[in-house]
């Protein structure tokens, strides 16, 4: 699937839900798998690995040499994936790179931000993507997961981001909203419970359990008026 393909879906979410569009919204930029891992680790994702290691940014920050002298580090490094970053985003990222002890480290990311940033240019956000050397990772990673970060993208843009939900459980409406659009895109939405059940990971068991409650919520929704209104809805509670 090439990028104008994807951008073409993206279009269509935006036109049968009562979106925004604009194509020049998404660009990407490759990163190591290092530079992944450690950014999404400083951002504050929630995964249970880097929770170990603290679930504020400053927990996190005080033990970021821990973590990347760990067995976990090694592990994350093998993982191949994508996640979108935003202007505010990297602005706090930087000042908590900033903290950081090893002046080594901190050099090494904070050059890194900076990349980032001069990547990122005018716009609002950046979708990162891990290089891979290996193919079948980098199909996937062209294709399914730049689609998925470029469907953050879109929503970011529409102002969706359930932040009033509350920090501990906002994400998990955001994920679940862009795997209820991709599963919209593929014609799959009546397989959610089987994928659910394949799913090994714990925290992505999350984006098809909230996918879910999407396809219920859109049930019988067929005007992109009435689809948008049940987004913002739960988006302003």
């Amino acid at each position: 699937m090439k990028t104008s393909e994807i951008k073409n879906q993206l279009k269509k979410i935006a036109q049968d839900f009562g979106l925004k569009y604009n194509s020049n919204w998404f660009n990407v930029l490759w990163i190591s798998k290092r530079h992944e891992i450690l950014t999404e680790y400083v951002g504050i994702c929630p995964d249970p690995i880097y929770q170990k290691y603290g679930k504020t940014a400053e927990q996190r920050i005080k033990n970021i040499d821990k973590f990347v002298n760990s067995a976990d580090f090694k592990e994350c490094v093998k993982r191949y994936g994508g996640q979108v970053v935003t202007r505010r985003g990297l602005e706090i990222i930087e000042k908590n790179y900033k903290k950081i002890k090893n002046l080594k480290l901190k050099k090494e990311l904070l050059k890194l931000n900076k990349k980032i940033k001069d990547n990122l240019g005018k716009n609002k956000c950046l979708a990162l993507l891990t290089r891979s050397k290996i193919k079948s990772e980098e199909e996937k990673i062209k294709t399914i997961i730049l689609r998925h970060e470029w469907i953050h993208i879109l929503m970011d843009e529409n102002n969706l981001g359930f932040e009033e939900l509350g920090k501990n459980i906002y994400w998990k409406y955001n994920e679940g909203l862009v795997t209820y659009f991709e599963n919209y895109l593929d014609k799959t939405l009546k397989k959610l419970e089987m994928k659910l059940d394949r799913e090994r990971y714990p925290m992505e068991k999350y984006y098809y359990l909230y996918g879910l409650k999407f396809r219920e919520l859109m049930k019988n929704k067929k005007t992109p008026k009435e689809r948008k209104e049940v987004i913002l809805k739960l988006n302003k509670k």
